[in-house]
C-alpha cells in the first residue's frame, strides 16, 4: 500500500536545487549505471559532482539526463515541488492553480502539467485483484430522452476499481482503471477484463445483461443498480473522474 508524505515533509526533504539532483542521481543509479549513448555499465566522475561519465565511450551526462526533469526551465527546486502537487491532488490541479502558487506562466504550468501526467500513466501490467467493483457510465452525464446506456454524442466508460484495506483496517481504493468502450455489450466490456481484471478477482457489477457472458470466466456478483448505494466507492470514483475530464 503506497505511503505519502505531507508537503512540509517534503520541503524539509528538498530544501535546494543540489537535494534534487542527489535524489534523481540516486534513484537512477539504484538499479545500475546504463549509459545513454552506448548502455555502457561502468562510470567514472563526470565534469560536475552530479554528472556521470561512461567509461566505454565517454559520454557525460547529468543527472537529469534522460529523465522528466532534463532541461526544465522552471528550476529544478519549483518542478520538483510541482510534480509533487500534480501527483497527490486526487481530484486534480489545474494549470491555472499552478501557475499563480508557482508564480509562472499558465502555458508553462499546462505544459509541465502534461508532461508530469504521461510520466505518470500507469504501465497497465498490474492486474486488479481481491474485491473488484465494475461499472459504465457517460462522461459529461445522459442524453436527455434517450435510454441510460445510450451513448448519444457522449463517451461510454468502463470504470473498474480495486478494493484494499489499508494499515488500519480501512477499506480504500487500490488500483484503477478506465477505457472508452463502444458499446455496453459483452465483447465491450470484456477487454476490460482481459487486460485488467484478474480471473481469481471477486468483481461486484450492477445487473446489466452485458456482465451475464463473462461470468464464464470471472467470479462475478450482480446487484440491482441502486444510483451507486451498492457502490460507494464506485461511485465516488466515477464522480472523481468526470470532474477531472471537466476541468482538463
Amino acid at each position: 500500500m503506497f505511503s505519502g508524505i505531507s508537503i512540509n515533509e517534503f520541503r524539509d526533504k528538498f530544501k535546494t536545487e543540489q537535494d534534487c539532483l542527489q535524489y534523481i542521481l540516486d534513484k537512477k543509479l539504484a538499479g545500475g549505471y546504463s549509459c545513454l549513448r552506448c548502455q555502457g555499465d561502468q562510470y567514472g566522475k563526470g565534469r560536475e559532482w552530479h554528472y556521470l561519465r561512461c567509461k566505454q565511450c565517454g559520454y557525460d551526462a547529468s543527472a537529469t539526463a534522460g529523465t522528466l526533469f532534463h532541461k526544465c526551465k522552471l528550476g529544478l527546486l519549483k518542478a520538483f515541488e510541482m510534480a509533487f502537487r500534480v501527483s497527490v491532488r486526487k481530484k486534480g490541479l489545474s494549470s491555472c492553480e499552478l501557475s499563480k502558487e508557482f508564480s509562472c506562466q499558465q502555458r508553462s504550468a499546462w505544459l509541465w502539467k502534461a508532461k508530469i501526467q504521461e510520466a505518470m500513466k500507469s504501465s497497465g501490467k498490474h492486474a486488479l485483484l481481491g474485491e473488484v467493483e465494475v461499472d459504465e457510465f457517460l462522461v459529461g452525464g445522459f442524453s436527455a430522452g434517450e435510454p441510460g446506456r445510450t451513448n448519444g454524442s457522449k463517451d461510454l466508460v468502463v470504470l473498474a476499481i480495486e478494493k484494499v484495506t489499508d494499515k488500519k483496517g480501512k477499506t480504500t481504493i487500490g488500483r484503477a482503471y478506465c477505457r472508452v468502450i463502444d458499446d455496453a455489450s459483452a465483447d465491450s466490456l470484456k477487454k476490460i477484463f482481459d487486460e485488467h481484471i484478474a480471473p481469481q478477482a471477486l468483481v461486484k457489477t450492477d445487473g446489466w445483461r452485458g456482465y451475464l457472458p463473462l461470468g464464464k470466466d470471472w467470479a462475478i456478483t450482480q446487484e440491482k443498480s441502486n444510483k451507486g448505494a451498492g457502490f460507494p466507492m464506485l461511485h465516488i470514483h466515477i464522480m472523481n473522474i468526470k470532474g477531472w475530464l471537466r476541468g482538463v
